[in-house]
């Protein structure tokens, strides 16, 4: 996977942990787009804060990733 998808990727899921932490409604909107394939109402109401977590730590992750890639040297 190049650093160019790893940040893209680290971007989109820190995105997504600041929505489930600071913007519920935001995410309650996507999810009734979803609500029927990948989560239900109990996992947003009752699991918000693990979720965002989850992924501001797979955010940290992916970020860190292509920075220690570009130190490297690793072309695009």
């Amino acid at each position: 996977m190049s650093p160019t998808y790893k940040i893209l990727f680290g971007l989109i899921f820190f995105a997504l942990g600041l929505g489930y932490l600071y913007r519920p409604d935001l995410i309650e909107r996507m999810n009734a787009l979803l609500r029927e394939y990948v989560l239900n109402d109990a996992h947003l109401a009752l699991e918000r804060r693990k979720w965002g977590m989850f992924f501001l730590l797979l955010s940290f992750l992916f970020l860190y990733m292509a920075h220690s890639a570009l130190q490297r040297g690793v072309p695009w």
